[in-house]
């Protein structure tokens, strides 16, 4: 396959002063006036803001603040952190690094073949394709792979055969890639489609990219799962939205599509992956395959989260103050972007983690957790002997990581920072 790579000028390396926000007033998916707020979580400085170790900078911090529209069941983000603030040439996060994020692409392709059939020969066009670690489970099914990518992770997928254009998504990047390969067959966003700001010219852009029969696949935590398992820790910058069922019923018909399914996969602690397309196929009489989808309590759930967090709050900073007076600092695992959340609410730095552990692959390596001066260093420095408990910020996946320590032969107490019930 011939690989092409097209810069986009607006493009840019991290900027580490202090950026303009939106202010949303109205619903991004039906267009409601009436929005409802739900959850402060306070100020906080971007996930991906790693300043590197031994530099004297600090981050900005910006408001999270969570709006509710009643209308199609959507969480909005009050206040939206410009894209080329949060998503720079040098963003960190790599999809290969995750064994649960790799597992939910391969079943995500599996569920396409399943249900539309084989994707050989088909164009498939990745939003948002990190590395390509989603494009290249495609081409070993005989897909024509193309993505679309912002930031130098673009690098990555170019470098293993996909045809990646380096952009922000957005109107004339579909017109672009119209003109010069046509329609796609299949459009996937996972977990991506709650990144892009300005959902009105996503939808524009799709509008362009989308022929009569392409399949439009969409995965993204879902609002629900949110709410029972009190995953607080979505809620940061780089998610302007949060979706429910409901919320993607507008979707659809805002871009002259049916529904064909949803689905509610396991990965990130519960998501939601629907298809449609404009011409239909492929839909069943019940799209949401036999599953339950009473959306009426996510509203109630969500001014209850508040509370939880609060209490939460106490109790884990109480644990937590526990094992720091009984063994010092203590090491955490795994710094997933959610865990700037953890962190910032929980008031931690280095007099309370020392720091933490990623793999030796990892670009966050040589950097700080953003808003502290806890250093990220590599699994490879973690002594092993020392059996103190160790603080696991990667919660979501809890099982994945302490199977991962355990196989390094770590013998200690691993202690989720939210429990993994969601309490």
């Amino acid at each position: 396959m011939t690989s092409t790579m097209l810069a986009d000028d607006d493009l840019h390396s991290s900027g580490h002063d202090e950026v303009a926000l939106r202010t949303i007033t109205s619903c991004e998916v039906c267009g409601g006036q009436n929005l409802q707020p739900v959850i402060d979580l306070g100020l906080h400085a971007m996930c991906d803001d790693l300043v590197a170790v031994g530099d004297s900078r600090t981050c900005a911090r910006y408001p999270i603040e969570i709006l509710f529209c009643a209308t199609c069941l959507t969480a909005h983000q009050k206040y939206q952190v410009p894209k080329a603030a949060l998503f720079p040439r040098d963003y960190h996060y790599r999809a290969r690094l995750t064994a649960d994020v790799l597992d939910g692409m391969r079943k995500l392709v599996a569920s396409i073949e399943e249900h539309d059939g084989a994707v050989a020969r088909l164009r498939v066009l990745d939003i948002g394709c990190n590395d390509g670690s989603l494009l290249s489970l495609f081409a070993e099914r005989g897909a024509l792979t193309h993505g679309i990518e912002p930031t130098d992770a673009a690098l990555d997928a170019h470098s293993r055969g996909h045809q990646v254009t380096q952009a922000y998504f957005g109107p004339d990047v579909a017109r672009a890639f119209v003109a010069e390969h046509g329609q796609p067959d299949v459009i996937t966003f996972t977990n991506v489609f709650a990144h892009i700001e300005r959902l009105d010219e996503v939808l524009g852009a799709l509008r362009t990219l989308m022929g009569t029969h392409t399949r439009l696949v969409i995965e993204n935590h879902y609002l629900g799962a949110v709410i029972a398992r009190n995953q607080f820790d979505t809620f940061y910058h780089e998610h302007p939205r949060t979706y429910s069922r409901r919320s993607f019923e507008f979707v659809a018909q805002s871009l002259g599509c049916k529904l064909s399914r949803v689905e509610f996969p396991s990965r990130y602690g519960g998501n939601i992956r629907v298809v449609m397309s404009r011409d239909g196929a492929g839909a069943a009489d019940d799209v949401f395959g036999g599953v339950s989808t009473n959306e009426s309590h996510l509203g109630i759930g969500l001014q209850a989260m508040a509370e939880r967090v609060a209490n939460w709050r106490v109790a884990m900073r109480s644990t937590i103050d526990s094992l720091v007076a009984e063994h010092g600092p203590i090491r955490a695992k795994a710094f997933p972007g959610r865990a700037a959340i953890i962190v910032e609410l929980l008031q931690l730095d280095a007099a309370q983690v020392s720091a933490v552990y990623e793999q030796a692959a990892s670009p966050k390596l040589g950097h700080y957790v953003p808003g502290t001066r806890i250093p990220i260093i590599s699994d490879a420095e973690f002594d092993l002997a020392d059996t103190t408990p160790v603080l696991n910020f990667a919660w979501h996946i809890h099982l994945e990581i302490e199977g991962y320590m355990r196989r390094l032969g770590f013998a200690g107490r691993m202690v989720p920072v939210i429990p993994p019930t969601g309490g």
